[in-house]
């Protein structure tokens, strides 16, 4: 086991945003968020004569004066102006400085209303700057706008940052850790929540080395505008980002096919939101900055679950199936002669076909002993592994076929993108942890995808599974703001701090698993850093060797924790080394992870040869 350091930055500190006048408002109600005074709901003057305006969009209070009787108004905002908000509000205003007596023991307070959704809805109503709407009548439910004013918050999983359309998470290789882990971490910016199915990195193209990389690496400009069509589902967005001059940053998106209805950042910044041609998102501006980025976004509901085309044929995808060397293309052709699958099927019943084998997968501590295409061949045919090793094989395996297809995956969880010349398929194809660490608000509904056309094999679990184990009562669903190890090592400027550990020794159960009986030598882990610092849901690149007796070890799972000083230990995620015991690539920081003191915690459990890696 190593235990290397290095500086984990959680992000500049948010200020708190308001709108309105100075001073405290004599008139002004409470905005619905509870917040006071200055951005309070209703309209009033400030004790510096300002006039406080609408916090809260789809409910504006209204204040009400002691002058013999009290009257509690509710008052709502159907999408109108600005400026005829701001017109009402002054009326308003001289109406009460000019018509009404003063209450001796000052003004009384509006009665608190609980936001109901239902009838911003019934209004039309927008949130207090206009941008969006209040409220969104979905197919899973009605779903409540994000704050427009809230300002983004260090302690937040943050997206962007490193993490660029040529940084090292934009390709990806398969490893051989077939095993199913026990909890993975995961955030969810959406409203309605789409866990797990947030599209952070998608691949498209095999390139001759194995790795999925993107076909077509150009960016373009995301269209932002437009209106809901039938057929559609509807989202909020709500994230941090750390924006980077001049540089496309990496953003989440709900599926392929989205479009943005409406966007904007708080504090205000000019930007612009991309795509390459696999549909991974970014935002692009000319500052270093964090920002909060809230969306409206709206995708045909079909995505999500619906028949293959019937009608498609092979001949009509062709065109939309990238190129892929011929070394792979027979692995995959042999891997197809095997399944009994071939292009004397149609499209559809090809796809039926390969999704009923990948699914029928199963996570194996009996780890492939393979590399390269033969590595594909063998979880392909051999049907181990979990989400990654599944959605890795069915890209290649699907290609070989004639089948446009996408290899899609986050932080926890990894599936499929299927073209039928009209529109991308989402295809879970099982596989999922047994837990999810994440959190959601309670008040916000879950997604309720459509029917899933495709059956699972008896056995097999989806990702839905996985959801609702974690949400159930005895699940991984943590309450909000409970956070290992709470705000114990917060630095003055939001960072968190690694330092080295004391090392399991020899003959000890640590990190590795190594057990007192083991007769095997004992393995050296060696790790370098791409860098020193790294923040929250960014790559940090990773590189080094395993060996034992002075020759690699070939093959053999190299795998990343962080230990809290608490001494809890979060995995990460897992690498695998080459023939000559390398390895290379870049591990993912969770991005939930409160700020504070941890380790970086490297391990490897060896193989046949190899025994556990032995601390330095």
């Amino acid at each position: 086991m190593t235990v290397k350091s290095f500086t984990l930055a959680g992000g500049g500190k948010g200020a708190a945003v308001g709108t309105g006048g100075t001073g405290a408002g004599t008139g002004a109600a409470e905005a619905d968020t509870g917040a006071a005074g200055a951005g309070a709901a209703g309209a009033g003057f400030g004790a510096g004569g300002g006039l406080a305006h609408a916090a809260q969009a789809s409910r504006l209070k209204a204040a009400s004066f002691d002058t013999g009787r009290t009257a509690n108004t509710t008052c709502y905002a159907p999408r109108v102006s600005r400026r005829s908000r701001h017109l009402a509000q002054l009326l308003a205003v001289l109406f009460v400085a000019l018509g009404l007596p003063a209450h001796a023991a000052g003004p009384v307070l509006h009665t608190y209303f609980e936001p109901d959704p239902s009838e911003d809805l019934a209004l039309n109503a927008t949130t207090s700057d206009g941008k969006l709407p209040a409220a969104l009548e979905t197919p899973s439910g009605v779903a409540r706008a994000p704050d427009p004013l809230r300002a983004p918050r260090n302690n937040e999983p943050t997206y962007g940052g490193k993490s660029t359309p040529g940084s090292v998470d934009a390709t990806y290789r398969i490893d051989r850790n077939t095993s199913r882990p026990d909890l993975v971490s995961y955030d969810d910016p959406f409203i309605p929540a789409v866990t797990p199915f947030k599209r952070l990195f998608a691949y498209d193209v095999v390139e001759e080395s194995l790795e999925l990389g993107v076909a077509d690496k150009g960016i373009s400009k995301l269209l932002i505008g437009g209106s809901v069509r039938s057929g559609d589902d509807q989202f909020y967005a709500d994230m941090n980002v750390d924006l980077v001059a001049d540089t496309p940053v990496r953003i989440p998106t709900v599926g392929p096919g989205t479009r943005v209805l409406s966007a904007h950042t708080l504090p205000e910044t000019p930007f612009q939101l991309q795509r390459d041609g696999a549909e991974n998102w970014f935002i692009r501006a000319s500052e270093n900055k964090r920002v909060r980025l809230v969306l409206q976004l709206a995708i045909p509901r079909e995505i999500f679950g619906s028949p293959f085309a019937p009608d498609a044929t092979f001949v009509s995808l062709a065109r939309f199936v990238p190129r892929m060397p011929q070394s792979i293309r027979a692995a995959g052709e042999r891997v197809l002669e095997k399944m009994g699958v071939s292009r004397a099927i149609t499209p559809a019943a090809a796809v039926a076909a390969l999704v009923a084998h990948f699914r029928s997968f199963a996570p194996s501590d009996d780890r492939p002993i393979s590399s390269g295409a033969a590595l594909y061949e063998e979880l392909a045919l051999s049907k181990k592994g979990v989400c990654r090793h599944r959605a890795y094989a069915f890209i290649i395996t699907a290609q070989a076929l004639g089948l446009p297809t996408r290899m899609v995956r986050n932080e926890a969880h990894a599936w499929v993108e299927v073209f039928d010349a009209r529109i991308w398929h989402r295809i879970d194809l099982g596989g999922a942890a047994e837990r999810l660490d994440t959190e959601r608000d309670p008040g916000q509904p879950m997604h309720a995808p459509p029917t899933d056309p495709f059956n699972w094999p008896a056995g097999s679990e989806s990702a839905r599974d996985l959801v609702e184990r974690t949400m159930s009562p005895t699940g991984g669903n943590r309450p909000s703001g409970d956070r290992p190890g709470g705000d114990a090592g917060v630095s003055a400027d939001g960072g968190v701090t690694l330092s080295p550990a004391p090392s399991a020794g020899p003959g000890t159960m640590g990190d590795a698993g190594t057990s007192s009986f083991d007769e095997r030598p004992a393995s050296k882990v060696e790790v370098r850093l791409g860098n020193g610092s790294v923040k929250r849901g960014e790559p940090l690149a990773v590189n080094g060797r395993i060996e034992s007796s002075g020759d690699g070890c070939k093959g053999v799972r190299v795998d990343f924790a962080l230990r809290h000083e608490s001494g809890k230990l979060i995995p990460i995620q897992s690498l695998s080394a080459g023939d000559d015991g390398k390895y290379q690539g870049a591990i993912v920081v969770p991005p939930h992870l409160e700020v504070g003191e941890y380790e970086l915690v490297v391990s490897t459990p060896g193989d046949a040869r190899c025994g556990a890696g032995k601390g330095e």
